[in-house]
Parts: structure tokens; C-alpha cells; sequence
């Protein structure tokens, strides 16, 4: 088994290494959390696309007049004493409290983005929810006992659509390219919806081919959310790479700020991003608060 992301390499118990992950006295609080978030979530928007970020790789996004959808989602409870008692933020919902998503995308098995709470428990309170994951992580939610009917698996490489949304999904290179005949372990994933794209590309590092792989899945793209953290995963150099590869009209840094061992400063990002490609819109979000696509 591989470790999850987060986790110590090797067989070290998760209480001997919890010594020097103190809960901090200050974390991040949401701009917007709750029924109130629920709320902006469920209005209609007046521009294409409307998305919130709820921390890490996590993202609701909401196409005009048409579905929301939900991106790897991720909650703990921060004050359980388990190894994610160091979280620097804090969540904006728990999984109740989210407003019903038309779909759900999983990018990858770490537990941040198929997250073992969250899931289930979104999973349990809508029971109609259906869930876009790898092929090969299938088994994780069978085994969490959601029915094989509410899962589309995908491959890598491959198409489907749902409920009007066409989604491709593109193989990743997180902690390595891993696919074989069963599919890929990591993914990223293009949306379209009417005439709006939008890119999560998982977690990944560059990797021969990566970009014209994103560039034959749509022409254009209105929004990316691209990872900036490093660590067996996209830098943000390397986010600025895939920016002037695609010219999206927004992109927007993600996979930060949650886990002091696996976090940058995402000013990092702006700083390359104004010396190389200031005519491409970037935006730093906040966790909680609405970006709109005009």
C-alpha cells in the first residue's frame, strides 16, 4: 500500500509521529461558511461559471443556468487527535451542509480529494449523488457501501458525459504516471458545459505530453485550477508553464495552505505570474469566497 499524502514513509505508527504536529492557535477562517454559503451556492448566477473554493484541491463550481458540481471534496474534523489535527484552515462546510451537487469528481485515492469522511457522508445525506472516479479506485467506495450504480469510472484518456456535462478525463503524474490496462491512478479532469470549460487538473507534475493532452481535450478553457504546492505536484513555475500553454481566460492557484508540511506562499505564484504571462487573468482565492467567469 501506498503512503497517503501526508502520511510518513515506512512503517512508523501515526501516534510517534504526531509529536511535533501541534494544532495551531490561529487558523485560517472561511470568508463565507455555512447556511450562508449554502445559500450563494444554490442562487443563480448571472455569468457562465461561478466556483468556491473549500480548501485544498476542493472547489464547488456552478455553471449558469445549468448544474453544480462538486470537486474533490475533503473534510476532518479538525479536533479529533488524528494525524490531521495540524490543519492551518479551517472548513467551510462540513458535508450536510453542502447544497445538493448535481455531480461529484474525484480526482485520486489520497484522502484529501477521496476523502474517507466526507464521501461516505455526502454519499448517505444525497442519495441520488453519483460520483466520476478513477477506474481503479472503484473499490474505495464499494467498500465505504455506495452501489456501483451511483459510480462512473473513468480511465484516463477518456470521455463521458452526465446530465448534459461532457467530462475528459486526462491521466495524471502525481506521485508517478501510473496507468495500466485498468486505467490510471491519478486524474485530472476537463468539464464542459454549453460553452463553458473548466479544467481541475488534479494533482500532477508535467510530464511528455501533458500539455497537448489538455490542449486536443478543448481549444479553450474559461477557468484552470492548478496546483502550486510542489511536493509530487505541479510548482508554481510550472502552473505558469500551463497558463501560457492553454491562454485560459482565469486561472487560479489551488493546493495550498492547509498542511504546514505541504504548503507555499501562493504570492509565489502572482510574482511569476506578472513577470511571465501578466496578460493571462490569475485571481488568488479565498477559502469560502465566489469567483465569477464574465
Amino acid at each position: 500500500m501506498r503512503s497517503r499524502e501526508g502520511e510518513p514513509e515506512g512503517p512508523v505508527s501515526v501516534r510517534d509521529t504526531m509529536a511535533d504536529w501541534v494544532i495551531p492557535e490561529h487558523r485560517t477562517q472561511p470568508v463565507c461558511r455555512g447556511v450562508e454559503l449554502k445559500a450563494q451556492m444554490e442562487a443563480t448566477i448571472d455569468s457562465p461559471i461561478a466556483a468556491w473554493w473549500l480548501t485544498q484541491a476542493s472547489w464547488m463550481v456552478r455553471f449558469q443556468n445549468g448544474p453544480l458540481v462538486l470537486i474533490d471534496p475533503w473534510w476532518r474534523d479538525l479536533f479529533a487527535g488524528d494525524r490531521w489535527g495540524k490543519l492551518l484552515g479551517e472548513f467551510p462546510l462540513e458535508p450536510e451542509e453542502h447544497p445538493e451537487p448535481d455531480l461529484v469528481l474525484c480526482t485520486h485515492w489520497h484522502d484529501d480529494h477521496i476523502c474517507p469522511v466526507s464521501i461516505p457522508r455526502l454519499a448517505t445525506h444525497f442519495p441520488n449523488l453519483r460520483f466520476v472516479v478513477p477506474n481503479r479506485s472503484v473499490d474505495l467506495l464499494t467498500g465505504w457501501g455506495i452501489e456501483h450504480s451511483r459510480i462512473i469510472p473513468m480511465m484516463g484518456s477518456d470521455s463521458t458525459c452526465v446530465d448534459g456535462i461532457n467530462i475528459h478525463a486526462i491521466p495524471a503524474a502525481h506521485e508517478e504516471l501510473d496507468i495500466n490496462e485498468n486505467g490510471a491512478w491519478y486524474l485530472g479532469y476537463v468539464m464542459n458545459f454549453e460553452k463553458s470549460t473548466v479544467l481541475h487538473m488534479g494533482d500532477s507534475r508535467p510530464y511528455p505530453g501533458w500539455h497537448e493532452a489538455f490542449q486536443n481535450a478543448s481549444e479553450n478553457y474559461d477557468l484552470i485550477f492548478a496546483c502550486i504546492n510542489g511536493n509530487d505536484n505541479l510548482r508554481h513555475d510550472e502552473a505558469v508553464d500551463l497558463a501560457l500553454a492553454l491562454n485560459p481566460k482565469l486561472i487560479v492557484p489551488m493546493h495550498y495552505g492547509m498542511d504546514p508540511g505541504n504548503t507555499v506562499d501562493p504570492q509565489i505564484f502572482v510574482d511569476e505570474m506578472m513577470q511571465r504571462a501578466a496578460e493571462i487573468n490569475h485571481v488568488v482565492p479565498e477559502v469560502g469566497g465566489r469567483i465569477l467567469i464574465d
